[in-house]
């Protein structure tokens, strides 16, 4: 049994060790690396490229990864449901702050929510899962619009008009922009009555495993149950819930 876990680490070894190698590696150095005699290695090496794992070149002998390992990551990705990633995540968010806390996701230049966990408190605000929002009035928008490429924030910027919704909306674009880049320095967005009169908002931003903003989470209430200086106490708890979330979704920021 011991001989046979052995095995497997050292298996587990030689595919990681060629997934940061360009130019792979010949069985002398990773029997060198592990500390055993080439004919073990060969003996694994064997095995691995009978499962399809690794090649071997038939001029310098050298073993590389083949693209199995990637496909295998692939399909992982597709069966991958956010909100059930990050239902425990939202739960446990909710839990700490006892306010509502919102999951949404990016469509073209608005947020979409897509789940949602009500807080405690006997006065609520108002939001469903299902409803759409603009990305520049909003904290779940503009978690995610300050993380976008200069060349999509131009665009959006381009095509979109910055109507007001209510006195505090941001509608001047170079007000917005430097608004931004804030968010972008201390990695979380606030929406102090932007969108909606009466109601408070801090954001963080959500990747996927290509590194790409595709979401954001919040934690909201109104300005009765969630005051403006307290709503910043929160960033810290939002912006590790989003890292939780950007972790199980394969990100590496």
């Amino acid at each position: 049994m011991q001989g046979s876990i052995q095995s497997v680490q050292r298996a587990l070894y030689i595919l990681e060790r060629l997934a940061v190698s360009k130019d792979g590696a010949t069985a002398a150095e990773i029997a060198k690396e592990l500390g055993v005699n080439r004919s073990t290695v060969f003996r694994l090496m064997e095995t691995l490229i009978r499962g399809g794992y690794v090649r071997q070149a038939a001029t310098t002998k050298r073993y590389y990864l083949t693209m199995k390992l990637f496909s295998l990551g692939s399909e992982l990705l597709d069966q991958m449901d956010i909100r059930t990633c990050a239902r425990g995540v939202l739960e446990s968010l909710q839990k700490q702050t006892g306010h509502t806390v919102h999951l949404g996701l990016r469509d073209a230049y608005e947020v979409v929510y897509i789940d949602k966990i009500a807080g405690t408190n006997p006065i609520q605000m108002y939001s469903r899962i299902g409803r759409r929002a603009p990305l520049y009035c909003t904290g779940l928008g503009k978690a995610i619009l300050a993380f976008l490429s200069e060349a999509e924030i131009a665009a959006f910027l381009k095509d979109t008009k910055l109507v007001p919704f209510t006195p505090n909306t941001i509608t001047e674009t170079g007000r917005l922009l430097k608004e931004l880049e804030q968010i972008r320095s201390r990695g979380y967005a606030l929406d102090l009555e932007e969108h909606e009169n009466g109601i408070r908002c801090v954001a963080a931003p959500i990747f996927n495993h290509e590194d790409e903003v595709i979401g954001s989470i919040s934690v909201a209430a109104i300005t009765f149950t969630l005051g403006k200086n307290k709503i910043e106490d929160y960033a810290g708890a939002v912006i590790e819930a989003a890292r939780a979330v950007n972790r199980l979704l394969g990100a590496r920021l």
